[in-house]
């Protein structure tokens, strides 16, 4: 074999070692013991398919774990009653991790570390502090921050008053509007914001704008949520009074589909009928239950049980 065939097969020898693939032995994804996948000796056999330097392969689309935390901007962290307080309180209610900021940026317990892999999975807006100076701009900036890594929920919170005057406070709903994953308003925010025009008319625009899914509660008239692919589901007849109880079961049903995160926000862009319809339902009838108990969030219990879930493996 002549010396330049010799030279082809070392480099092709070398490349095939770069970019090997784990053998037929390699062990199952859930052993610790893996080897890392920049090896060059992966796949070839010169090495037992089990040393401690054996790490699972990372891809672009590493779904994390879903005990990352859920953010809620609250007005105030003390009381239970403030703004996006009683949000926080639906999601521990039903079982998911919640850590609370204050709206106004003061009293930040820790810096959360810095990473993909440490911003939380979803943060919530559902506060009319945001809309107000110098608490707006602060809120923007929280969103700015985590939205490279987590799917933003925002709601404008008007609970049926304008903090201002109405152009201005609609350029600032619009403005968040644009940086969010998932929208959720009512029908009294469109009548506020957008007084005489058509529902229709503002949900496209809204969708349009930048997010995923926009969802609209009617009180005591069921919700609906249109999606940036244009589908459409609809809950009728579900009373959908109880808005931070809807709100957390839009998260949560977000949460059980495992489109929250950055990873997954193509595919909570083009969600199917039935998730959008499993989403609408979880949230309607969580507020349909909190409506009954004096604004309490339901359990996952009581959640599960009100929507004929099965209890398995219990």
């Amino acid at each position: 074999m002549s010396d330049a065939a010799t030279t082809i097969d070392t480099d092709e020898q070398e490349r095939s070692a770069r970019t090997s693939v784990p053998s037929r032995k390699a062990p199952d994804q859930g052993t610790p013991l893996r080897r890392s996948s920049d090896d060059p000796t992966l796949g070839d056999g010169r090495k037992p398919p089990t040393t401690f330097a054996w790490a699972p392969t990372p891809t672009l689309t590493d779904r994390r774990v879903l005990d990352s935390p859920a953010v809620v901007v609250v007005d105030d962290v003390a009381s239970r009653e403030a703004a996006g307080a009683r949000v926080a309180e639906g999601l521990e209610r039903l079982g998911r991790p919640v850590e609370r900021i204050p709206a106004d940026g003061t009293g930040l317990r820790r810096r959360r570390p810095s990473g993909p892999l440490h911003h939380p999975l979803v943060v919530h807006v559902g506060s009319a502090s945001a809309l107000r100076e110098p608490t707006a701009q602060t809120v923007t900036r929280t969103v700015s921050a985590y939205r490279p890594g987590a799917t933003i929920v925002y709601e404008p919170g008007l609970r049926g008053e304008l903090p201002g005057r109405r152009e201005e406070v609609r350029s600032r709903v619009e403005s968040m509007v644009a940086r969010a994953d998932v929208v959720i308003a009512t029908t009294g925010d469109l009548e506020l914001l957008y007084p005489g025009e058509a529902r229709e008319n503002v949900l496209r625009r809204w969708v349009a704008a930048g997010p995923g899914i926009v969802v609209v509660s009617a009180v005591g008239d069921g919700a609906w949520a249109v999606n940036a692919v244009g589908l459409t589901a609809t809950v009728h007849g579900r009373g959908a009074d109880a808005g931070d109880a809807f709100a957390a079961g839009v998260i949560d049903a977000l949460w059980k589909a495992g489109l929250l995160g950055v990873a997954n926000r193509p595919d909570l862009r083009t969600a199917v009928w039935g998730t959008l319809h499993e989403l609408v339902e979880n949230a309607a009838v969580a507020a349909q239950l909190a409506g009954g108990s004096d604004g309490l969030a339901p359990s996952r219990d009581e959640l599960d049980a009100a929507r004929g879930i099965p209890r398995l493996g219990r």
